[in-house]
């Protein structure tokens, strides 16, 4: 079952936007273009590319080689490669994740000495109307992603500081994020907002399927508050699964191909009618908790730690209170008959146990 590419951002229906796009929006005297901001920033915005989907991140530690992008970009991924300005993919670490605060840490195993990197700005002292531009690798049409080049957009900031729930299913509580115009497309999860100076006050994260123009990326100084605790490793939050809503009307999107859209629909559908509610596993990362709990892509989860779950903001509340190195009680209903198995039938209910990443 392959999943395919997750969404950069996690919105629905938007337009792809060509290299160039201008603004109407007016800058302070003195302050570069947003074709200017992109020139400079576009070495060290990242393009990240995983087995099951592709996103984008940016260097902030060049002589660590450390780059900052949304957990929603690498969760579930077993091999994870970086295209830094235009070269070959190399392989990257992931160092920390957390997808209740979506944002996670990858670290280039040789990072190149001309690696270039971006300076945080003070997102405190962003205000409505100022012009910010969106960097990011968007998909496109094009078959190779390896190819695919980074492409900005800009806008006005609409909320400087604004909590955002925007996917009752996928994502989770965003509590701190700016609401602007920039444009952001799927593949540019994870990529730098920047002010009108070149530094970063954000970084995208999602869009507003049903308000057209409403884009939110979280705010630098929320992002720069989790920075050394991913780098140094925390993964409490990310047993190294994906997981979506069954409720999800789009949970069959995330699949490659037809036959799987058509199973996973099918199935879907005879559990909710059965009245069962949970995460469905769209991937589990190798050696990872999650795998070694035997939990794989299909599997549904429906209750954590004696708790039911539906939604990605159920799991988030129970593992931000659970201990790093925690042992908890994983329940949950098989979604797919196995015939080499006695009892794996659809519907038939099934418990695990699975230790959180420790300290």
């Amino acid at each position: 079952m392959s999943v395919r590419a997750k969404s950069a951002v996690a919105c629905a229906s938007v337009l792809l936007l060509a290299l160039g796009t201008t603004s109407a929006h007016g800058l302070p005297a003195g302050d570069p273009s947003p074709q200017e901001l992109f020139e400079k920033a576009a070495p060290a915005t990242v393009h990240i590319l995983g087995e099951g989907g592709s996103g984008t991140g940016f260097v902030y530690d060049a002589g660590e080689g450390l780059i900052l992008t949304n957990a929603h970009v690498v969760d579930g991924e077993s091999v994870l490669k970086a295209v830094v300005d235009g070269e070959e993919p190399v392989p990257v670490r992931l160092l920390g994740s957390d997808p209740c605060e979506d944002l996670a840490v990858v670290k280039l195993n040789a990072p190149p000495e001309d690696l270039k990197e971006l300076e945080f700005g003070d997102s405190d002292e962003v205000k409505a109307a100022d012009t910010v531009t969106a960097i990011g690798y968007p998909q496109s049409f094009a078959d190779d992603p390896v190819s695919a080049k980074p492409v900005f957009t800009s806008g006005a900031v609409q909320s400087p500081d604004v909590a955002a729930d925007p996917d009752p299913y996928y994502l989770p509580h965003y509590p701190e994020t700016i609401q602007h115009s920039a444009t952001l497309n799927p593949g540019n999860s994870g990529g730098p907002l920047l002010d009108t100076k070149g530094r970063v006050v954000g970084v995208n994260s999602l869009g507003h399927d049903e308000a057209q123009g409403q884009y939110y990326s979280i705010t630098s100084e929320h992002a720069q508050r989790l920075l050394d605790g991913l780098a140094a490793g925390d993964m409490k939050n990310s047993p190294g699964w994906a997981v979506d809503s069954l409720e999800d009307p789009a949970l069959s999107e995330f699949f490659q191909e037809p036959r799987d859209q058509r199973d996973v629909a099918a199935v879907q559908e005879q559990l909710l009618q059965q009245d069962v509610r949970g995460l469905f596993v769209l991937s589990t990362a190798s050696n990872s908790p999650a795998e070694q709990a035997n939990l794989f892509a299909g599997d549904v989860i429906t209750a954590i730690k004696d708790t039911p779950v539906a939604s990605v903001s159920d799991m988030c509340d129970v593992l931000q209170s659970s201990a790093a190195g925690e042992k908890l009680r994983i329940e949950g209903v098989y979604a797919f008959d196995d015939p080499e198995q006695q009892g794996d039938q659809v519907g038939e209910a099934w418990q695990t146990d699975l230790r959180l990443p420790g300290p």
